[in-house]
């Protein structure tokens, strides 16, 4: 059994009492009074409603740094006039859904809801390479390792590069116990979003 199929034995999607919160939250951060239902009727989560509320509260300066280390690395202000309002919305909306699957415990939902789509659509635009002595930056360790970031096709690796530097701004400043619960969710981008 896959982690996906393990992970989605026990999704909250459909659960009677909380199917209506979880619509209205699509595309957000749950409220606290939103998150104080979720606690009521599943008292056992009370780790994934913290994890949600880690995530809401750090969220847009996570964000943010993102976007400033792709944007050293990656030209997007130079290739698309609008990158500076659509890379952290879209961003945004990754770690909203993620967040909220995570509550759901459903991986599925979060590839059918938002990442194959986005997939879709980030993969048909043109993004550009990294440039010149900024190639290695990002990603370079002692070793030179550069993550596999090699291998992928130029327009995939920004979005390798944006969601591996979310997955790891997330692990500095989450919790241990919240950043476990969100890993999995954060991994996911990753491979749906910037590979084929």
């Amino acid at each position: 059994m896959s982690v996906v199929e393990q992970l989605n034995t026990a999704s909250l999607r459909n659960h009677p009492q909380l199917r209506a919160i979880f619509k209205a939250a699509e595309s957000r951060h749950l409220t606290d009074q939103e998150l104080e239902e979720y606690l009521h009727v599943v008292p056992d989560h009370a780790d994934r409603a913290q994890a949600a509320k880690e995530v809401r509260e750090i969220e847009e300066e996570v964000v943010n740094t993102v976007v400033e280390d792709i944007f050293a690395v990656y030209p997007f202000p130079k290739h698309h006039r609008t990158a500076p309002v659509k890379a952290p919305r879209d961003i945004r909306y990754v770690s909203a859904y993620m967040t909220e699957a995570m509550l759901m415990n459903d991986p599925q939902w979060l590839n059918n809801k938002l990442l194959i789509w986005l997939k879709t659509i980030l993969q048909s635009f043109e993004f550009p390479d990294r440039e010149g002595a900024a190639k290695k930056v990002l990603f370079a360790g002692a070793s030179g390792n550069t993550g596999g970031l090699e291998k992928l096709k130029p327009g995939q690796r920004s979005i390798y590069a944006t969601y591996h530097k979310l997955k790891q701004y997330y692990q500095e400043r989450l919790s241990p116990a919240s950043y476990a619960l969100m890993e999995p969710y954060l991994q996911q981008a990753i491979d749906v979003l910037a590979h084929d």
